[in-house]
């Protein structure tokens, strides 16, 4: 037999055996069973409606619908995990200096009136309402384990820090969450020790592992290789990747196109989530946006700064689960 035909054989096979298992991962992998499936995840606890990261957005967003709660985290100078994206508290509070510096009695309330993280333009307030003054102060992630006992919530570990990873872990088991709860970072180093800390939690993709799928789908190895993280969550480029992008070079924004056209793709999603991994992306923001991820792309559901929006086009429009 000629190599030509022995190359062409092979080759056949295992192009059909690609596309057979692309869509039938279950005849070589065990289906994962999800604990919780979710649509409407409010980032940063829904960051366009109400001051990012705080009990008040929290409250107002599980109230209109938010079934789960995106959150970061960080570490006090006394050893306290908060909730707070920023490793600095000037954008929030006005005031300088970083939270690592600082004791937690000692850091200042969020205020009142804070720009939109990716639109200056933008402003958001609250009413004086005395009861509010509670509510923007930058929370401890125990208390909103204590307010929220039921509510799924996806935790992005920001720093690289052994201690903060210890401590996350440990009031998960505390509070008795480690079925309810995603946590990860686009480090591949940081979700690697999430990973060795504890396995029983579900942790979404790093960048890296992100990138291992996607070229493992394109090459058509994807349904033959094991995957460790339990969530793919990545973004999908939309008004707010348009706000941050719009003063870069031509030359970067096709590059960036062609990335995005490579990352996301309705073949692959559904494969993951035929394996019981759930695809959430992000940063979606208005109707248009929510259309595509859920039609044009078949996710399992959307990150956004906008929970009441989203909440609403879910209510008139009707996705099945491939889950």
């Amino acid at each position: 037999m000629s190599l030509f035909v022995v190359c062409t054989t092979v080759a056949t096979v295992y192009a059909l055996s690609s596309f057979i298992f692309l869509r039938k991962p279950h005849l070589i992998h065990r289906r994962r069973r999800p604990a919780f499936i979710v649509r409407n995840i409010a980032h940063r606890g829904g960051a366009a409606e109400f001051h990012e990261n705080s009990l008040l957005a929290f409250d107002k967003g599980l109230a209109n619908g938010v079934e789960m709660l995106e959150l970061d985290c960080h570490l006090t100078k006394d050893h306290q995990v908060v909730v707070h994206h920023d490793p600095s508290l000037h954008r929030t509070t006005g005031h300088l200096g970083y939270i690592k510096d600082i004791e937690y009695d000692k850091l200042p309330a969020i205020n009142n009136k804070m720009q939109l993280y990716y639109d200056s333009d933008l402003t958001i307030s609250c009413d004086n309402n005395p009861s509010n003054s509670d509510l923007l102060r930058i929370p401890l992630l125990k208390d909103v384990f204590a307010r929220y006992p039921t509510t799924p919530i996806n935790i992005d570990i920001k720093v690289n820090d052994d201690e903060l990873i210890k401590q996350v872990s440990d009031l998960i088991q505390k509070y008795r969450r480690e079925h309810i709860t995603i946590w990860g970072s686009f480090s591949h180093a940081i979700c690697r020790k999430l990973t060795l800390q504890n396995p029983r939690i579900v942790r979404f993709c790093s960048f890296k592992e992100a990138a291992y799928v996607v070229f493992a789908y394109w090459t058509g190895l994807l349904p033959f290789l094991p995957l460790t993280p339990g969530a793919f969550e990545v973004p999908i480029p939309g008004e707010v990747f348009q706000k941050f992008t719009e003063n870069i070079n031509w030359k970067f924004k096709v590059i960036l196109y062609l990335a995005e056209r490579i990352l996301n793709n309705k073949s692959m999603f559904a494969h993951l989530q035929r394996r019981g991994i759930p695809v959430y992306v992000w940063i979606l923001n208005n109707d248009r946006e929510f259309q595509y991820a859920f039609t044009e792309m078949g996710v399992t559901g959307v990150m956004t700064d906008y929970p009441t929006r989203l909440q609403k086009y879910l209510a008139t429009n009707q996705h099945g689960y491939l889950l």
